[in-house]
């Protein structure tokens, strides 16, 4: 029998971590890792291991088989400092036949940059980070470089833009790319700005891999999931103005380009002749544009595409091909519940195994999703060890089933 495992037990790190306060999680004691359950699992039956991670240096990690070749270079960060940071080079297909390349990159290696503020007058004058993603634009252009062929021609870049701790829309990365002086910027300068970032992209295709399908503004958008962290609420209200002031320029400087006939990313150009909302204001709205704290929305404005990041790995390890030649499916998560079967590695496993028929399992810590949402999901049968030991779990469920 022949199962493919997948997933994670540490509890997923939120998209768009704050600059205090926020640690990525990662699988400690007591928390089983996938090369454990592979091991535990191995004497049931043939496994193929597939790592799958929406964020962080597991992103990188996951497409080690795929884009071995890695990268090292540095970058401007705050105070003059230089940050190292890593990038993973594609350059072949499956096939081992030369590709387009492709360069792969994590926001979250790069901090946050500029000064630390307060609200000022009439305010309880909580502290407000430095959150500018100007690293991240500096770490864009390393990865623009690194994406030619040989011969200089563009190749495609993606972005993992969970985990990052900037929160600013992205103006910061649109800056750093454009060569521009950091401060806000309006109305023809913001025009020029943008046509300056798009430039030095070169042609090339550029992806945000996007953790979560947050908005940049709204009730639901970057700045309002912020408050489940511990941010001050008044800090929090007070972010998401910058980010609406941010998306009001970008959206003017999107609009002059698309008249002057200079956008990339068709699907994104033009007005919308069923509505009074302008293209600006449509990408401060895309699904994805708040990921990374507003940097799905910098890539949009640029004419890059917004894909989940478990999508986007998913077809560059050939998941699918890998489930044609499986008879069943296993995903190893922290808690089975709105986040696995909304945005998880539950839900995008479980799509893609559902269109070859093969059963879903799933080990978890704790199981909430009733039966009605597991069966709606496409998943055969859900199994938690709560306080009990993951490892005895797991090798009842694959004599389960395993067969023969």
């Amino acid at each position: 029998m022949r199962v493919l495992l997948t997933g994670s037990a540490a509890p997923p790190p939120p998209d768009g971590a704050w600059p205090q306060g926020v640690t990525t999680p990662a699988a400690g004691q007591g928390v089983p890792t996938l090369a454990d359950v592979a091991s535990w699992w191995a004497p049931h039956a043939d496994l193929d291991v597939v790592a799958l991670a929406a964020q962080g240096p597991g992103f990188l990690d996951a497409l080690a088989p795929v884009a071995p070749e890695v990268l090292a270079g540095v970058v401007p960060g705050p105070a003059g400092s230089e940050v190292p940071v890593a990038l993973r080079r594609r350059t072949a297909d499956a096939g081992g036949a030369p590709t387009r390349p492709t360069v792969y990159v994590d926001a979250s290696q790069v901090p946050a940059a500029g000064d630390a503020g307060t609200l000022g007058p009439g305010s309880p004058d909580p502290t407000v980070p430095a959150r500018s993603s100007t690293a991240v634009g500096h770490l864009l252009a390393l990865a623009v470089d690194a994406a030619r062929d040989p011969a200089g021609a563009p190749g495609c870049v993606v972005l993992a833009t969970g985990s990052s701790t900037s929160h600013d829309a992205g103006l910061g990365a649109l800056r750093a790319l454009a060569g521009a002086e950091v401060g806000r910027v309006a109305g023809d300068a913001a025009v020029e700005v943008l046509r300056a970032a798009r430039a030095a992209l070169g042609g090339t295709d550029l992806v945000a891999a996007v953790a979560s399908d947050v908005p940049l503004l709204g009730l639901h958008g970057a700045s309002a999931t912020l408050d489940g962290r511990g941010v001050d609420a008044a800090v929090a209200q007070h972010l998401e103005r910058e980010l609406g002031a941010v998306a009001h320029d970008v959206a003017a400087a999107v609009d002059r380009l698309a008249s002057d006939g200079a956008v990339a990313g068709g699907a994104l150009v033009g007005r919308d002749l069923l509505a009074t909302a302008t293209t600006g204001r449509r990408l401060a709205g895309l699904p994805g544009a708040g990921s990374g704290g507003g940097l799905g929305h910098a890539v949009a404005a640029l004419g890059g595409r917004l894909v989940p990041a478990l999508r986007v790995l998913a077809d560059d390890l050939g998941l699918d091909e890998r489930l044609a030649g499986a008879d069943a499916v296993v995903v190893l998560a922290d808690e089975l519940g709105a986040h696995e079967l909304g945005d998880g590695t539950v839900r995008e496993v479980a799509a893609r195994a559902g269109r070859h028929a093969l059963p879903v399992v799933v080990v978890a810590r704790s199981v909430v999703a009733g039966r009605r949402e597991q069966a709606a999901a496409g998943l055969s049968g859900a199994y938690a060890w709560e306080d009990g030991d993951p490892r005895a779990l797991v090798a009842r469920v694959a004599r389960t089933w395993s067969r023969g």
